[in-house]
């Protein structure tokens, strides 16, 4: 099994300004965070995901497992999201202030780390 503790340093970022947006951040902090090359630091303990970016200013998360959690993005922004773990998968769905719901999915390897993220609105028909 692929151990998820670990640090991870952050190589390739596509539309990380248009994630920032779905999510809700204005304008002026898009462009100053979405050429930001941060380190990722993943602590597995027990039924925790503690996460942590060192960039500035610093982001930490803690995640229960199987819980919906509130997550604070910054000072503007809070959101409620869930993780679940499967194998070297790590699951987060949160619910933005917007309506909108995001899912990012966190694969870890031998190699590293490679995070799809999903953001999506339906409608009812």
């Amino acid at each position: 099994m692929v151990q998820i503790t670990g640090k991870y340093e952050m190589v390739k970022s596509e539309h990380f300004a248009s994630h920032l947006i779905s999510m809700g951040f204005p304008e002026d902090k898009v462009k100053e965070y979405e050429n930001v090359k941060g380190i990722h630091e993943f602590t597995h303990i027990g039924n925790k995901i503690l996460m942590d970016i060192h960039v500035e200013p610093k982001y930490h998360s803690e995640f229960i497992l199987g819980q919906e959690v509130e997550e604070k993005i910054n000072a503007d922004l809070t959101i409620k999201t869930a993780a679940h773990l499967e194998g070297n998968t790590l699951t987060l769905k949160s619910k933005l202030p917007n309506g909108k719901t995001e899912t990012k999915i966190h694969t870890f390897s031998d190699s590293g780390l490679t995070v799809v993220s999903i953001v999506y609105l339906c409608n009812r028909l």
